[in-house]
């Protein structure tokens, strides 16, 4: 059993069943199983088992502290110190009555066993170290006895498997004026389509890329990558780290040729006077960037490492994600245009499949009063996801050999329900000490109201189920029943991550007014949305518009040329819906 503690009235000892994932790590939304062996040493009254689960987000700042002084001569002096700002914060606890036996003799074994939902929405662990400072999320399973005899196991979670829906990003084609030393050289009109912007670790991203160069100046390249930054905080200091993931070149094609000056020349002018001609150049350009990233004439495959971390947004760490596809062009003094698309990383697909494989039970154990450590964890190095489909947590195996004397208990059985997700956040200086109390990010008050539940999407753990769980609350019934347009832009607006933006609307929408959702809302919506999630909005939203039919056009009018001709058929069948 390794580390099993020892003590004069008895021992404790943790196993968990492995999870049937090749890197070990926990799922979210799946169940942990396991069980904690005691050994009584003594004749004692009754043993008492309690556990308790917890999940936190903690980081670490080094900054430089500057201080004046005068020295024996007069002479005024400055000192430099090296400082740490620590913050903690709870994401997720759960506690455990596992249960109590009474008169017990000595040499006596017992056998607790658990089964223990997690949430689903619990994000992965992660770790990421920079300029002496750190972030990490890390997941415990904590046991004792009356209190005493202490003993805990790190354990790796990680997020439930993305949706099977892919959200794919069709970037319009955008016309870019290239400037070399204050010369315009021409134009270039460039357009991209990512498959899914949804995309596993360990994954495949597909990328579609189309341009037509109508600038005097040659391509010399285009590339896509994949970077990865996260920021972190402790108390009022801030530290990042950016990462480049994975990069990828783009085959040449004959539309990158360059045009010669007189072309450039012809172009420019036809293009002032706005004749019939030009504009029928523009279109027929517009026509082949479309054609070509959905004919996937020139696509790219970029392997996203599994290594990568999860696109996260908490309380005292932030995990983003984008795509970045750049031109580059031959020469000094020029502009290299780019294209930027946010991204979001997580669990694969795949992971969420079962298959039955089972693996014998990895014991672990830890030793008595584990002390907080002085340096960081180690990171979390996820890999790749398997060929086949996941395989689902193995049942209980049978006890290690040094507890198979163990009475079992029966077995204690714990939903995500029970679980506490979310908490306070608290500052402390020091490289470990005790935390100082000092709350600097409030939990809304669970009192039914516009402002706190903006609050609580704030600080959630997950937005989606925060608004659930209010949306099944009768007291707040009031508050989605009299929601304005602004107030429900506000509350979309309130989700950091923007990927999620589409479906809260959605997730709202059927209970704002007492299901009278009208134009207002829509429009209000898609005002707030970043613009390559206008159209997935209205995809989502449209369909609870109840005075469609009357307003359309009031909706359309919010509405750039492109994004009409991709919702032309969302609004079609919305109207044929609403009969």
């Amino acid at each position: 059993m390794g580390n099993s503690p020892s003590s004069s009235n008895g021992t404790l000892s943790i196993v968990l069943d492995s999870p049937q994932t090749p890197n070990s790590n926990f799922i979210a939304g799946r169940t942990l199983t396991g069980s904690v062996y005691a050994q009584a040493t003594n004749n004692i009254n009754q043993v008492r088992v309690e556990a308790y689960i917890t999940g936190k987000e903690r980081t670490r700042v080094r900054y430089t502290e500057t201080t004046s002084y005068t020295d024996s001569n007069g002479n005024r002096r400055t000192r430099h110190h090296t400082r740490y700002r620590n913050a903690e914060r709870s994401i997720y606890r759960v506690n455990v009555n596992l249960g109590q036996v009474e008169n017990v003799q000595a040499g006596s074994q017992f056998r607790f066993p658990f089964q223990i939902e997690l949430p689903h929405d619990l994000p992965s662990s992660m770790y990421m170290a920079r300029n002496g400072g750190y972030s990490f999320i890390n997941y415990k399973f904590k046991a004792h006895v009356g209190g005493h005899h202490k003993v805990e196991q790190l354990f790796n979670v990680m997020s439930a498997p993305l949706s099977m829906q892919p959200v794919a990003n069709l970037v319009p084609p955008i016309v870019r004026d290239i400037q070399s030393c204050c010369f315009n050289m021409g134009n270039i009109t460039m357009g991209a389509r990512i498959a899914n912007t949804r995309i596993g670790r360990g994954e495949t991203a597909i990328i579609d890329f189309a341009c037509k160069n109508r600038s005097r100046q040659r391509i010399t390249s285009v590339t896509v990558d994949i970077g990865q930054e996260v920021r972190w905080t402790a108390g009022h200091h801030r530290e990042y780290a950016k990462d480049a993931l994975a990069r990828r070149l783009f085959n040449r094609t004959e539309r990158w040729g360059e045009m010669s000056k007189e072309e450039v020349k012809a172009e420019q002018q036809s293009r002032q006077k706005n004749t019939d001609s030009h504009r029928d150049r523009k279109q027929q350009t517009l026509q082949t960037i479309h054609k070509a990233v959905f004919d996937g004439e020139n696509r790219v495959l970029l392997n996203v490492p599994a290594s990568a971390l999860q696109t996260y947004n908490g309380a005292l760490v932030q995990v983003s994600h984008r795509m970045k596809i750049k031109i580059t062009f031959d020469g000094t003094c020029i502009d290299h245009p780019t294209i930027t698309v946010p991204i979001y990383l997580g669990t694969p697909t795949s992971y969420g499949a079962q298959i039955a494989s089972p693996q014998p039970s990895i014991p672990v154990a830890t030793a008595i009063a584990t002390p907080t450590p002085s340096a960081p964890p180690m990171g979390v190095k996820p890999s790749a996801p398997p060929s086949e489909a996941e395989i689902d947590l193995a049942a209980p195996s049978a006890p290690p050999a040094e507890w198979a004397a163990a009475v079992t208990s029966a077995p204690v059985v714990v939903g995500h329900a029970a679980a506490v997700v979310g908490g306070n956040a608290n500052d402390f200086d020091g490289e470990g000490g005790a935390a100082q109390a000092s709350v600097f990010l409030p939990v809304a008050e669970v009192v039914p109201s516009h402002g706190n539940l903006i609050n609580e999407i704030k600080v959630a753990v997950s937005p989606s189920d925060t608004v659930k769980k209010r949306l099944n609350d009768k007291k707040w019934a009031q508050v989605f029943n009299a929601m304005t347009p602004m107030e429900y832009s506000s509350v979309i607006k309130a989700v950091a991550i923007e990927f999620d933006q589409p479906d809260i609307a959605a997730l709202i929408a059927p209970s704002v007014r007492g299901g009278n959702f009208t134009h207002e809302y829509v429009i209000s919506a898609i005002r707030v949305v970043s613009d390559w999630l206008r159209t997935p909005a209205i995809t989502k939203i449209l369909p609870f518009c109840k005075d469609l039919h009357a307003n359309a056009g009031k909706i359309k009018a919010e509405l750039t040329d492109w994004e009409k001709v991709c919702t032309e058929r969302d609004f079609e069948q919305a109207l044929a819906v609403h009969g």
